[in-house]
């Protein structure tokens, strides 16, 4: 089904087709489930999924934790919850754990960062993808079950890593409870035990950290070297902080230690309460931060720190890096930053230990490491100006987003920053230089948030992440903008799509139902903005079964548009598209094809062939036929419409898949077999 809605404030109109699983003739809603296990045309192995941490400087192997995680071995469904406060090394246990696997070659080794559910659930996507299991539409709700399903009847020789759980709940839904497939889960919540059988990590023991520090800095010197570490606690992240700092300024550990305990840290860096560290790493983090700064100058280092620390935790590509140089967020006065340059910076941060990389090229800094950055900028008066700056890395990120519906984890990733710099930006409104400036601000924020919502509900599947960011927008719209305002209605009108999209159809309905009435007391019964309205309620009347009120509507919506905006309007067609998918849900097969024909014909015709929009339309009326009995042109279209996206798409992409299921569907009716009955 299709439906269309605006981005919001701030962003120019988006007219997109919206598809949702289960709810009209196209590319998803006739998927013949099929329990594809390893082999049999999908990947046989081995997989790698997610972005598991590289190999730190100088790691330590902590032989008897790897030996605990090892003693799990396949034939048993165990987890590991191994827990412990930040900074500890539960990362780089888990990282070091996986990368083993990788190289026995097991079959499966994914890794999902797993801070909060819409992060859990983008990580059970890019698994399911991987695992040739994807399917355009379908709520990652869904994907992240299936994805456990897999492991439990099929886990032998798989591993999959849940880093960084902050609330057991979230993740156990997507536990397997049965199978041979191993997980392991790091969380520095105590309860994460519950999951599974509990392995605590501890900080470094003293032979441990004076390891560390000799391979790191090249060093002798025992004592001074654990005198040292006792001042940090013996952890891990702050002792990577100080070798590097350290190796970097040929210090003797005595010297660092002077410095360290005149470092005035706790003064910016107080404890939160469910956050603690020993005295030091904070001082620790500093002096790091302070070095590269007196190393570079120009000062891009420690400016591309700040930035990355306002960014979700699971880290930032390189390549939107690179994206926010081009657009300026990094400049420093008229000198321009360009990749070259991105990259030494990247380089200096590695040095000294202030971020690490994952796989696909992405840059981490640890969580505890961006906290301690973004207090620092603050109290050095840069926080208002590196949000800014952030801001702008995104905008340059989201104005290179490509076609949403093909792009999910690009968009999933996308929507993730936007949440995270949110979260950060209140206080830099507040800092603000002026009241106007702290005001552009929050309407950047506010509009960053607007695409974000917009290009998820686009994609389609993030159900859960889009719901989280329309609610608490739509309420800021309405006291930023007011009830009225038209922004606040298309951000509504984003906000029941995302009901619609996550099965929550009425309170889809009474969103769409209150923005129509508003639209038609503000506008009238024909604009194009009523119009939209009556379009997107007529297609969730459909989808709830309200069909002669779906109808009605969206043949109003069909003959005021053509009438307003044109036949081959992409608009007008949406609606067409969508009278056709109500048409064939009330039985009206005739008049279904009648006009899903002409949309997919239209579309071609405007759009082109391959665009994402016509290629939908043909698989509609390729399963309209089909359910009219004309089973001869079905199957030609069918094939027609597989192969065409195998040529534009590609054959792995998810919707060719799903083109394909529905092409043997068609076969296996056209042989005289059954097939489930479909919704439309």
């Amino acid at each position: 089904m299709d439906d269309d809605g605006r981005a919001g404030p701030d962003a120019p109109v988006i007219r997109p087709v919206y598809v949702t699983g289960g709810s009209g003739v196209q590319v998803g809603d006739h998927n013949i489930q099929v329990n594809f296990l390893f082999g049999g045309g999908r990947p046989a192995g081995p997989v790698v999924a997610g972005n598991v941490p590289q190999v730190p400087v100088a790691f330590q192997a902590r032989e008897e934790l790897m030996a605990g995680l090892r003693g799990a071995g396949p034939g048993a469904s165990v987890v590991r919850a191994v827990t412990g406060m930040r900074g500890v090394g539960k990362t780089q246990l888990a990282a070091a754990y996986a990368r083993a696997r990788i190289d026995d070659g097991w079959r499966l080794v994914a890794w999902v960062n797993a801070e909060d559910t819409p992060a859990i659930l983008n990580g059970l996507a890019v698994v399911a993808d991987r695992l040739g299991m994807a399917r355009p539409g379908r709520a990652l709700e869904a994907v992240g079950g299936e994805v456990r399903n897999r492991l439990e009847a099929d886990g032998q020789r798989c591993l999959l890593v849940f880093d960084n759980v902050t609330d057991p709940d979230e993740v156990l839904p997507y536990v397997p409870a049965a199978g041979q497939a191993q997980v392991v889960v790091t969380s520095t919540d105590a309860t994460a035990a519950a999951l599974g059988r509990a392995m605590p990590v501890d900080v470094f023991t003293e032979r441990e950290s004076l390891g560390f520090l000799a391979d790191r800095t090249g060093r002798g010197d025992p004592e001074g070297a654990g005198r040292l570490a006792e001042e940090l606690g013996h952890l891990p992240l702050a002792l990577a902080q100080a070798a590097a700092v350290i190796a970097g300024q040929r210090l003797t550990y005595p010297a660092y230690l002077e410095r360290l305990r005149s470092y005035p840290a706790a003064a910016y860096l107080p404890r939160v309460k469910g956050d603690p560290y020993p005295r030091g790493v904070a001082e620790a983090i500093g002096l790091s931060v302070d070095a590269v700064a007196d190393a570079d100058p120009a000062g891009l280092a420690c400016h591309l720190l700040d930035v990355i620390a306002l960014l979700a935790a699971p880290g930032v590509a390189r390549e939107l890096l690179y994206l926010g140089a081009d657009a300026g967020a990094f400049t420093s006065g008229a000198e321009a930053v360009d990749a070259a340059a991105i990259d030494a910076a990247i380089g200096r941060l590695a040095d000294a230990s202030l971020v690490t990389f994952g796989g696909g090229d992405t840059v981490i800094a640890h969580r505890m490491t961006m906290r301690a950055v973004r207090e620092r900028a603050e109290r050095a008066g840069r926080g208002f100006v590196r949000a800014a700056q952030a801001c702008l890395l995104l905008d340059a990120a989201r104005q290179a987003q490509r076609e949403p519906r093909l792009n999910r984890a690009e968009v999933r990733v996308f929507a993730q920053h936007v949440v995270a710099l949110n979260a950060q930006v209140g206080s830099a409104v507040e800092g603000a230089p002026s009241a106007a400036l702290g005001q552009a601000l929050a309407e950047r924020m506010l509009s960053l948030r607007v695409w974000a919502l917009a290009f998820l509900n686009l994609a389609g599947d993030a159900v859960t992440q889009a719901v989280g960011i329309a609610e608490p927008l739509a309420r800021d719209c309405a006291a930023a903008l007011g009830e009225s305002h038209p922004g606040t209605l298309s951000v509504r009108t984003q906000l029941g799509f995302a009901y619609r999209a996550a099965g929550r159809l009425d309170e889809a309905i009474t969103e769409y139902e209150r923005v129509l009435a508003d639209r038609e007391r503000q506008y009238g019964a024909s604009h194009p903005d009523t119009l939209e309205s009556v379009n997107n309620l007529g297609a969730a009347y459909d989808q709830s079964g309200r069909t002669a009120a779906a109808v009605e509507l969206l043949e109003r919506a069909v003959a005021d548009r053509e009438r307003l905006l044109g036949a081959d309007d992409p608009i007008t067609l949406t609606s067409r598209n969508n009278l056709a998918t109500a048409y064939a849900r009330a039985g009206r097969l005739p008049e279904a094809i009648e006009h899903q024909a002409r949309s997919a014909a239209d579309r071609e015709r405007v759009l082109g062939a391959g665009h994402p929009d016509t290629l939908r339309s043909r698989n509609n009326l390729a399963c309209v036929l089909q359910d009219a009995g004309r089973l001869t042109e079905a199957l030609s279209l069918h094939e027609r419409v597989a192969a065409e996206y195998e040529r534009t798409l590609g054959p792995d992409h998810p919707e060719t898949r799903t083109v394909r299921d529905n092409l043997a569907a068609a076969r296996e009716q056209a042989a005289g077999g059954e097939i489930p009955p479909r919704s439309f």
